[in-house]
């Protein structure tokens, strides 16, 4: 255990490195405010330490938990339970995500109480879809062609203010809390089939609920009228660095502490319930890891809301101030490339990837992917800022493409793509790269919520067609291998032997 969580940290140390060195270059090299400078250096440390333990606790905790929870509801074989059980599971882990809190504060025509209510039930309803998917072995490519038909619908009545913010809704809701817990309850609730299908069948359930809040947001949309206004004072406060740092730690505290308690109470409910289930070791281990992931996420999200957010707008802003536009494109897409190693559900997914491919589909494989993909989604966004090209341009082909792409995929690369669809858009895509596109937005004077919101879209929708394309190399590279193999045995058979 202590090997693992060494390994996590020295991997931690190693990928924030680089970003922390561009970031304090460009910092420099514009005169940011050395204040904001140094608390982004005290903010990177905080940042490795809470990765690495959220990453190790969450291993031993949340990861074994959604593992049995589905193995057990699969044993019971009562479909309503099964279906009312993930249900409740998919609303209440949503409606304690952080992210979310942080979007619905942010659209002041909607009471923020019913945002949160309408995303999480969507994440209930597609985490229920998710499970009928696996009862009764739905074809997964059916399921989201005819999701994502909904939502282009939607999207030809819904108000412009509301698709950018219903596409980075469904980001936001599958975040470090969701992620590792909802891929495990996969695990298990495919673990009583056999068939050659079952691995496949293990992914999408991130994929599905992560069409829901789209849907549910979209709907919302046509009930509620008004302009929202943003408030960017949050990256302007002039605290004293100790005081923002107890501040945040204290909220951050408190969201966290309100993010895991449903899980916790959950795990406990399901422990009394079925008592020999798991061992007095498990328990220990899984309370633990608990504990471990709380102080690692709190840290974690401490850093990046103080450090990151402010530094961030700052250097959003002197890009434009200093004319530079032309030089934030590779900016953004340099760090974008570089951050999407460190967000935590991505680290979680990456590591579940290769242990049920037994590593046929390797860390690096999905992380290069992963990468390459965020860094172009972040550059669209860019330019999107500064011509104020709608969206809806990027996204319906975007998303036609993805959907092509799944029949000449294999189907375990749909899957996976469609599952890091929701988990790339963590943490520090909200409390880094969005900052900075709002700074460049605000800078330019352009529209915040059509212009810098739905850049967690793009980035969304990007492991959508970078995975897949992923996947089509990869079947075509197989193939060449097999008939490859196949030659070698013919030439190097003795037909003199046979004789």
């Amino acid at each position: 255990m202590i090997n693992n969580f060494i390994k996590s940290c020295k991997e931690t140390t190693i990928t924030i490195i680089p970003i922390a060195l561009l970031i304090i270059f460009v910092s420099l090299l514009f005169g940011v405010d050395s204040k904001n400078v140094f608390s982004f250096i005290i903010s990177s440390v905080l940042l490795i330490i809470g990765i690495s333990f959220f990453t190790f606790g969450a291993d031993i905790s949340m990861m074994i938990i959604g593992e049995k929870i589905g193995s057990a509801l699969i044993n019971s074989r009562k479909t309503k339970i099964i279906l009312l059980v993930t249900f409740l599971i998919g609303v209440i882990i949503t409606m304690a995500e952080p992210d979310l809190k942080v979007l619905a504060t942010q659209l002041t025509s909607i009471p923020e109480e019913t945002l949160i209510l309408v995303v999480s039930l969507g994440i209930g309803l597609f985490l229920m879809l998710s499970a009928i998917k696996i009862l009764f072995k739905l074809e997964m490519r059916t399921i989201l062609i005819i999701s994502y038909l909904i939502i282009f619908a939607l999207l030809c009545f819904s108000p412009q203010e509301f698709i950018p913010v219903a596409f980075d809704a469904s980001g936001v809701t599958t975040g470090p809390i969701s992620v590792p817990f909802i891929l495990a309850l996969g695990v298990g609730l495919t673990s009583f089939r056999t068939d050659k299908e079952s691995k496949n069948d293990t992914f999408g359930l991130i994929a599905l609920c992560s069409i829901g809040p789209i849907i549910t947001v979209l709907i919302l949309g046509l009930l509620f009228h008004g302009t929202s206004t943003y408030d960017a004072s949050i990256y302007t406060s002039n605290l004293p660095l100790i005081t923002s740092y107890l501040n945040n730690f204290v909220t951050c505290l408190k969201d966290v502490l309100f993010c895991i308690l449903p899980v916790f109470i959950v795990y406990l409910i399901f422990k009394t319930i079925k008592k020999d289930t798991i061992s007095k070791r498990e328990n220990r281990k899984i309370i633990l890891g608990f504990i471990i992931t709380f102080i690692g996420l709190t840290l974690f999200l401490t850093g990046a809301n103080v450090g990151y957010m402010k530094i961030g707008y700052q250097i959003g802003e002197l890009f434009i101030n200093h004319e530079k536009l032309a030089l934030l494109l590779p900016f953004g897409m340099i760090i974008g490339f570089l951050i999407i190693l460190v967000e935590p559900a991505v680290k979680i997914l990456n590591n579940e990837v290769e242990n049920i491919t037994e590593g046929s589909i390797s860390k690096s494989m999905m992380q290069i992917s992963l990468s390459i993909g965020t860094a172009l989604a972040i550059c669209l966004s860019l330019i999107r800022i500064a011509t104020g090209i709608s969206i809806l341009y990027f996204l319906i082909p975007g998303y036609i493409i993805a959907l092509v792409l799944m029949f000449i995929s294999p189907k375990i690369f749909t899957s996976i793509a469609f599952d890091a669809g929701g988990s790339v858009s963590g943490p520090l895509t909200a409390t880094f790269i969005l900052p900075l596109a709002i700074g460049a937005s605000s800078a330019l004077g352009g529209n915040i919520f059509t212009d810098a919101f739905g850049l967690v879209a793009l980035i969304a929708m990007s492991p959508l067609i970078t995975i897949q394309l992923l996947g089509f190399i990869f079947k075509i590279k197989t193939k060449q291998e097999i008939y490859s193999s196949i030659d070698e045995e013919i030439i190097e058979y003795d037909w003199r032997s046979a004789l």
